[in-house]
């Protein structure tokens, strides 16, 4: 019985494909991204993620017709709704079979309104966009001053989600913000 690469995810009321992070294709090109020394971090479905997606799909109006970059994307379903919707979605992430992955699952989904932005998001030069959405990318000081570093130069509206990890609250302390939702999980912040 051969495991099927996409499998039917419903997101709020829509139905998308969703890669099968387990596919024996998909860990081999994960096995051999960790080889070459790129942390990985998109080999699993993060539940501050899971969170994030169901509260955008009951957020649409917010991100419709609007150009979204999404940092740390990984192989996300929250691209899939942001995708959908959106104008134009950037994908960045570390990873670049992360981005190859994703770009696959969005196409396998007719999201096509989609660039990959391979590369530490505090070092590269963005796109001017409306939104940016970020999920589980505060975890330790490295990743608190790149978000920071980012905030500083970033002028629009940042929703981030996130554990309740250490760094975490110290960035809501330093910066006006509104709580969208607060889950056991995670924190929905909009700065």
């Amino acid at each position: 019985m051969s495991i099927p690469l996409f499998q039917p995810c419903l997101i709020g009321s829509e139905t998308f494909s969703l890669m099968n992070l387990n596919h024996p294709r998909v860990e081999k090109e994960i096995i051999a991204e960790m080889s070459t020394g790129i942390a990985v971090y998109y080999d699993q479905r993060w539940s501050a993620t899971a969170i994030l997606t169901d509260w955008l799909s009951k957020k649409i109006d917010l991100f419709r017709d609007k150009r979204v970059l999404i940092l740390g994307a990984g192989v996300g379903a929250e691209t899939l709704i942001l995708g959908r919707h959106a104008k134009h979605i950037w994908i960045n992430d570390l990873a670049p079979t992360a981005l190859t992955l994703c770009t696959e699952q969005l196409h396998e989904n007719g999201i096509l309104e989609a660039t990959s932005l391979c590369g530490k998001y505090q070092e590269l030069d963005l796109p001017e966009v409306d939104l940016v959405v970020a999920s589980f990318l505060v975890y330790n000081n490295d990743t608190y001053h790149a978000m920071s570093a980012f905030m500083d130069q970033h002028q629009g509206e940042i929703i981030l989600v996130n554990e309740r990890l250490a760094p975490f609250p110290k960035l809501l302390s330093e910066r006006p913000h509104r709580i969208l939702f607060e889950e056991e999980a995670a924190l929905g912040v909009l700065f």
